[in-house]
């Protein structure tokens, strides 16, 4: 299918706990009009601050995306928290490529969403001590998550998110995106990553969505006529 646009967030390109195989085989199958980059995409942050590796299917990935731009397609990049010091080049523009802090999608039908990659409307991610500790906890696991998933196939984050706490920080986090997106302006949903957990769901008036990531869930949203589906690869 050729979608009219296509939104993914959280691969975390430089990093292992990227899942580059698969975001590499993803890319080279998309048919979109539009692709919007909702943030976290090159992990500038923990290259810089953990020292972790740039590889070559990252390099790889890169190219696909350059290639896709040259072949006519829209990209819209929208930076993340872990994308941090490009956000001073927000604005941006080189031909069909565009960054943004926030962008406004609209389509055929007339509906607006908001895009954002959330890490500043709410509580647990706008630089609060609830979000300094949340980033604590999560970059302590990431390591054993990368070896439980080798060894055993099985993700300890994705397990936490599942518990009663994960349920309601998740809950609270779609909540304050939701209201946030109400609060800037008359738009009919908002579009973001960050949590790293992919849904769509009705809060209000407004329409919730979360493309989800490239390193557990491996999943985007996408958009045809309106139509709006969140797809896992």
């Amino acid at each position: 299918m050729i979608y009219d646009c296509v939104f993914i967030s959280d691969v975390h390109l430089g990093t292992d706990r990227c899942h580059a195989k698969k975001f590499l085989k993803f890319l080279s199958q998309l048919n979109t009009k539009k692709l919007v980059l909702v943030g976290d995409i090159l992990d500038v942050q923990c290259m810089e601050k953990y020292n972790t590796h740039w590889r070559k299917i990252h390099t790889q990935c890169i190219h696909e995306l350059v290639k896709i731009a040259k072949s006519g397609v829209e990209i819209i990049h929208i930076f993340g928290n872990h994308e941090a010091e490009l956000r001073r080049y927000a604005g941006f523009t080189h031909r069909n490529y565009q960054t943004f802090d926030q962008y406004v999608y609209k389509t055929k039908n007339g509906k607006k969403y908001f895009c954002i990659h959330g890490d500043k409307c709410s509580e647990y991610s706008s630089g609060s001590w609830k979000q300094f500790m949340f980033n604590w906890g999560y970059e302590f696991i990431t390591p054993l998550n990368i070896w439980t998933k080798k060894i055993f196939n099985f993700s300890l984050i994705n397990f936490l998110k599942t518990t009663k706490r994960g349920r309601n920080y998740i809950h609270r986090y779609e909540t304050d995106v939701a209201k946030y997106a109400a609060m800037k302006g008359k738009y009919d949903g908002v579009i973001c990553g960050h949590i790293h957990v992919g849904n769509i769901r009705q809060i209000g008036d407004i329409t919730y969505m979360c493309c989800g990531d490239f390193v557990d869930q491996c999943s985007a949203i996408v958009e045809k006529d309106g139509k709006f589906d969140l797809v896992n690869y």
